[in-house]
């Protein structure tokens, strides 16, 4: 009696749970457009010319950036890494001052990472997104979403510290 009970309880609480959300641990060309326009991140795909691999360009407010997808496989090409980056130009030669202020950023931030492109005076963050293993469609859009905030901590962090000189 009592195992019939808890057995009806435990039944009583599968059906009221919501559904499971279906997972992802890849996404292809198609999916990553579709997730970044439901972002308003106004995507424009085309693919690696190397490897075929989906690459998106993409705005966030007034800053553009890239989205490289990597560790991909199958037809059409399915996805588990988005790299989201953008690259900033400085006008200038790097500073000793432009390195504190990309550690400050790492030092202080949580998601992103910043970086100094030695040699071509730019500055950049990027945004690492994995899916292998799964993750709801929910989690992708939040984490997507997140992006738009990283570029904008990024910007202002540097212009903060920006050298005079």
């Amino acid at each position: 009696m009592k195992q019939a009970i808890i057995a009806g309880m435990a039944a009583a609480v599968m059906m009221t749970a919501p559904a499971s959300a279906q997972l992802l641990d890849s996404v292809t060309a198609d999916q990553l457009e579709s997730i970044l326009s439901d972002a308003d991140l106004g995507p424009s795909m085309m693919s690696d010319a190397q490897t075929g691999a989906p690459v998106a360009t993409g705005r966030a407010g007034q800053f553009d950036f890239y989205v490289r997808a990597l560790s991909c496989s199958g037809s059409p090409a399915s996805c588990e890494t988005l790299v989201f980056f953008a690259n900033f130009k400085l006008g200038r030669d790097v500073a000793p001052s432009d390195y504190r202020i990309v550690n400050g950023f790492n030092d202080s931030q949580v998601f992103g990472r910043a970086y100094v492109l030695q040699g071509t005076n730019e500055v950049g963050v990027d945004y690492v997104i994995e899916l292998n293993g799964g993750v709801s469609e929910d989690h992708l859009s939040e984490n997507i979403s997140r992006w738009a905030d990283v570029i904008s901590a990024f910007v202002s962090k540097f212009q903060a510290g920006e050298p005079s000189s």
